[in-house]
């Protein structure tokens, strides 16, 4: 009888953790399936770090936001609302301590590391792309070169928005995919 009952439970604990990951993998389909994509510029990178392991280690432009409000603290959670310019890159409206209900605007969570000059300075929540092994040193090496200072490339992140919830799929350098052009 006490069998029973540990194979059922050990059952219904198999079944939760199906449907805990389940419900992950389609919140994230779901954001990459609405469409709702923001290219973010990536900034030049310290060429002593760019890299750790087998991803890349990406910086933004997008890293700060002016305001009057010094009252922010390091690591506070923060809300980061973006719209598009007419090329489909992202465009940071605004940065708030909430969420703001009546947004028209996608936002993401971001930590912020400082106030400094009128500035509150933050990071993205995506900051590293994930290569395949095979591919990430070459990947490295193509994106160092083409983000240096004095360089005048169109390399940016894409980026899926959607509720709060977002995915980087792609990395482009220069109109083409970091995964072909490691390749070429």
């Amino acid at each position: 009888m006490k069998k029973t009952y540990i194979y059922i439970l050990f059952g219904l604990m198999v079944l939760a953790q199906i449907a805990a990951s389940a419900q992950i993998v389609y919140k994230y389909e779901r954001t990459i399936a609405s469409d709702n994509v923001y290219k973010f510029k990536t900034a030049p990178v310290d060429p002593n770090n760019p890299f750790m392991g087998k991803y890349i280690d990406l910086d933004f432009e997008i890293n700060s936001f002016e305001t009057t409000d010094s009252d922010w603290n390091r690591y506070d959670k923060a809300y980061a609302y973006f719209s598009k310019d007419e090329n489909g890159y992202a465009v940071l409206e605004t940065l708030s301590k909430e969420l703001l209900t009546d947004s028209k605007f996608d936002h993401v969570i971001v930590e912020t590391y400082n106030y400094y000059e009128g500035k509150i300075r933050f990071d993205l929540p995506f900051q590293t792309y994930y290569m395949e092994e095979s591919k990430a040193l070459g990947a490295e090496t193509l994106y160092r070169d083409n983000n240096r200072n004095g360089k005048e490339q169109d390399v940016y992140a894409v980026v899926h928005i959607q509720n709060g919830t977002h995915v980087l799929t792609d990395v482009i350098i220069n109109g083409i995919s970091i995964k072909d052009a490691v390749v070429k």
